[in-house]
């Protein structure tokens, strides 16, 4: 069984039609096909053998799944390609840290963000919080798979890794 197999079926049934066609990469009535094979299905392999074809390849349909899983919609899309994005520094050594100030020091209106917490509480900017927000519900989503410490809002309690 793939990690969070059951999640993504279980994300695409209590989808409607008109949800899943609005997922991006989902067009010319991929929304009925991928309805109806997640209703009739109980693995991602079924899935894929149901759906695939030339026109629709595993690989967009990979994507498409991801989308579902963290609630993307086309207009995520779209609102994210009109602003400007900001930069989430995970982990940095001592070259890591020059660069960071001398991008900063070049580009004054590029957020980086290096604590989640301290962004969240002075940004004003709808856009980036939304955009955030699906970051840090990926890490949510991702820490399920942990075998030890499955705990959630790690983008709040972690900090970034320093060698």
């Amino acid at each position: 069984m793939t990690v969070f197999e059951k999640e993504i079926i279980y994300a695409l049934r209590k989808m409607t039609t008109s949800e899943i066609a609005g997922l991006p990469d989902v067009s010319e009535g991929l929304e009925f096909a991928i309805k109806n094979a997640v209703d009739s299905c109980n693995t991602l392999n079924d899935f894929f053998e149901i759906i695939k074809t030339k026109r629709y390849t595993t690989t967009r349909l990979q994507r498409i799944l991801i989308y579902a899983l963290l609630g993307i919609t086309k207009k995520d899309i779209t609102m994210s390609k009109r602003t400007q994005p900001y930069i989430r520094v995970l982990g940095l050594n001592k070259r890591g840290k020059f660069l960071i100030s001398e991008i900063a020091k070049e580009n004054p209106k590029l957020e980086i963000i290096t604590s989640v917490k301290r962004f969240t509480d002075k940004n004003s900017n709808k856009n980036l919080q939304t955009m955030l927000d699906k970051d840090i519900l990926a890490t949510n989503i991702y820490t399920l798979g942990y075998e030890e410490e499955s705990t959630s809002n790690l983008d709040f309690t972690k900090k970034i890794v320093t060698l």
